[in-house]
């Protein structure tokens, strides 16, 4: 298998870990805030974490779309 093959199939995988990441911090996000302030400020903060998780992740399946697209327009 040549370099470039494999290099695009990690990244075709690594794409659908991304996706199905995004798709775990989705349905994290859908928690209905506690009744407990303590706990309300807990969830506040995993809610900062989940917000920064995602927007990196969004970036690197940005950046692993573009390196496909020139993969596409190198052959």
């Amino acid at each position: 298998m040549s370099k470039i093959k494999r290099t695009r199939e990690q990244l075709e995988k690594r794409r659908e870990e991304i996706k199905k990441q995004l798709g775990e911090v989705n349905e994290d996000e859908r928690v209905e805030l506690d009744t407990d302030m303590e706990e309300q400020a807990i969830q506040m903060e995993q809610h900062e974490v989940s917000v920064t998780m995602e927007a990196n992740l969004h970036k690197e399946l940005v950046q692993i779309e573009e390196r496909l697209a020139e993969m596409d327009a190198e052959e």
